[in-house]
C-alpha cells in the first residue's frame, strides 16, 4: 500500500529526522511512503492545492504562516477533510486551538522514532478501515465510492472517468497511482486507458471485455497474455 505524506517544519534537521524514521517505520509496516519536505507553510498550501496528502506532519511555530493557520487552511479554504494532520511543537498549550482542525494526533519535540511509530500505526489502522473506499477530488469537493460499487475507471489524457452502475464523475488523476492502490482489490489493468472491476466483467473474449453495463472495452495486445492470467486466477478464487 502506498501513502504521500508531507513534512512541513521550519528546521531542516526534523524535516530530515522524521523522513529517515518515516522510511525506516515504512520498511518494517510492510507499506511505501512518498514523502515530501516542506519548510514554510506557504509552500505547503501552495503544493497541497494541486496534490493530494494522505498524512501531514505539520510545525505549529512556523515563522511565518503559522501550522494553525496552514491547518485552517487546509480544513476551511481547500475544504480537505480527507488528509490526517499530526501536529509538531515543543510546547502543549495549542491543545484547544488545535481542535477546529481535527488532528489526528499532537508529537511533542524532540521526535522519538517510538512515538512516530505509535501515530504511523494509527494512521494505517485507520487506513484498513477504509481500504473498501476510493477518495477523489473535483474541483474542491471531496467524494468517496465504495470500490465494490465501481464498474471500471477510464482515462483521457489527464482526466480519469470513475464509472458505477448510478453514474460516471470525472477528476484530475492518473489512471496507473488508481492501479497502484486497488490492484489488490480484483481490478484489472486490461488496457492503459481502462481499469476495470472483475466483478462487473460480463463477457471476456481474449482483445475485450464486456461490463455489467453493456460497455465494451478493448484489452490492449501487450496486456492480452497477463490480464488472461489474471482473470482466470480470479475466476478460480471466485468458484472456491
Amino acid at each position: 500500500m502506498k501513502f504521500r505524506i508531507a513534512v512541513c517544519d521550519d528546521e531542516a534537521v526534523v524535516c530530515e529526522t522524521l523522513y529517515a524514521q518515516l522510511q525506516d517505520i515504512a520498511k518494517s509496516r510492510s507499506v511505501t511512503f512518498e514523502i515530501d519536505c516542506f519548510t514554510a507553510g506557504e509552500a505547503l498550501c501552495r503544493e497541497m492545492e494541486a496534490v493530494d496528502y494522505d498524512l501531514v506532519f505539520l510545525d505549529i511555530a512556523l515563522p511565518q504562516q503559522s501550522g494553525v493557520a496552514v491547518g485552517r487552511y487546509i480544513r476551511q479554504t481547500l475544504k480537505n477533510e480527507t488528509v490526517q494532520i499530526a501536529y509538531i511543537s515543543s510546547k502543549q498549550e495549542y491543545a484547544m486551538e488545535l481542535f477546529e482542525m481535527r488532528p489526528l494526533h499532537f508529537l511533542l519535540k524532540p521526535l522519538t522514532k517510538e512515538r512516530v511509530e505509535r501515530l504511523v500505526d494509527k494512521f494505517l489502522r485507520l487506513n484498513a478501515i477504509d481500504t473498501n473506499l476510493f477518495r477523489f477530488k473535483v474541483g474542491q469537493e471531496y467524494y468517496q465510492i465504495p470500490l465494490s460499487n465501481i464498474l471500471y475507471f477510464s482515462s483521457s489524457g489527464r482526466k480519469i472517468a470513475v464509472v458505477t452502475q448510478q453514474e460516471a464523475r470525472e477528476f484530475y488523476g492518473s489512471l496507473e497511482k488508481i492501479f497502484d492502490t486497488v490492484k489488490d482489490r480484483r481490478f484489472l489493468s486490461i488496457h492503459k486507458s481502462f481499469l476495470v472491476n472483475f466483478k462487473y466483467i460480463a463477457k471476456y473474449q481474449y482483445d475485450a471485455v464486456t461490463m455489467a453495463d453493456g460497455s465494451v472495452l478493448p484489452v490492449s495486445q501487450s496486456r492480452r497474455k497477463a490480464v488472461r492470467a489474471r482473470f482466470v486466477e480470479l475466476s478460480e478464487v471466485a468458484s472456491e
